[in-house]
């Protein structure tokens, strides 16, 4: 009976998002249970395996270098070094979402969700210059966002979505698109826009939204992330009757596939904690500039290279 039941629960299209890994300039970062660790591309090698207390997010900054947020302290790993650089802690709260500040890269910017805030951290080692500035994005209401390549914010708002600088009143772009997931794309003004069923539009935003591409993933999406070059998915398909199955999908710019891999199976689903156990090693991520994509978690992680899909990490 229990079976039954899980069987119908979706993970799809996850209301949440996590960040437990990132690409900088030659170097990914994956977040354990209560410890970080940094490998170098494309050779696979170890750069540093450090503990931190409540792993919360790691995102990559404009100059290729990694900010990992932890309960009492952020580090910043940079592109080679094998020891991280200690720094303040980023305001986190449960639902927090770190974004590149993309025109200066002595920032970062931590989006409460929840509470609608946007919160611009200096990362600097005295924690009394760590706090920049906070702002309110109008008719924001903690649904998908993201930082396009200028630096202004491109979100989810009724009606549509918005565009805005932080210190500029938002642009509207009416849309019925039923949105899961706003990335930017390769010019300033495109972004990919991924759907709740699978859907994928690429967007030229000007004076208004233009469609320049539509496709279809297949299937609905688990996780998504894209660079200059490639869109990559995490999506699951849920038969019912069958196993629940995560696929992994790596798109170009065009919206023609260029890689497909069926991921491992999951642990059996079972267990007050089944679900966050299935979707532990299911998190996907693009780094700019870098030709490899990353798909794993706390438990394990895979790097392939692309477009060909030669696998870098594990060996």
């Amino acid at each position: 009976m229990l079976a039954s039941v899980r069987a119908r629960i979706s993970l799809a299209a996850p209301e949440w998002q996590l960040q437990p890994l990132a690409l900088g300039q030659g170097v990914l970062a994956v977040l354990g249970r209560d410890e970080v660790r940094a490998f170098s591309l494309p050779d696979g090698g170890l750069l540093l395996a450090e503990p931190l207390a409540t792993p919360r997010g790691v995102v990559a900054l404009a100059g290729g270098s990694l900010v990992v947020a932890g309960g009492d302290r952020a580090l910043r790993i940079d592109p080679g070094a094998k020891r991280s650089v200690r720094l303040p802690p980023l305001p986190s709260l449960p639902g927090t979402l770190l974004l590149p500040e993309r025109r200066d890269s002595a920032f970062v910017w931590a989006v409460q969700t929840s509470g609608r805030l946007f919160l611009r951290q200096r990362l600097d080692l005295d924690p009394t210059r760590s706090f920049d500035q906070s702002i309110t994005l109008e008719g924001y209401a903690g649904g998908p966002v993201t930082v396009l390549r200028d630096g202004a914010f491109f979100y989810a708002a009724p009606g549509g979505v918005r565009r805005a600088f932080p210190a500029s009143r938002p642009r509207p772009f009416p849309t019925q698109f039923d949105l899961f997931r706003l990335l930017p794309a390769r010019r300033v003004d495109q972004a990919w826009a991924v759907g709740r069923d699978g859907s994928v539009e690429l967007w030229l935003v000007g004076e208004r939204l233009r469609v320049e591409r539509r496709f279809a993933a297949g299937a609905p999406p688990f996780d998504a992330a894209a660079n200059e070059r490639f869109l990559a998915l995490v999506v699951v398909d849920e038969p019912g009757n069958a196993p629940r199955r995560f696929r992994l999908l790596v798109f170009d710019n065009d919206g023609q596939r260029v890689l497909e891999r069926s991921l491992p199976p999951g642990p059996p689903e079972t267990g007050e904690d089944w679900t966050e156990r299935a979707v532990e090693n299911r998190y996907v991520t693009l780094g700019d500039g870098q030709p490899f994509v990353a798909v794993g978690g706390a438990g394990s992680v895979e790097v392939l290279e692309l477009p060909g899909g030669r696998r870098l990490l594990p060996r």
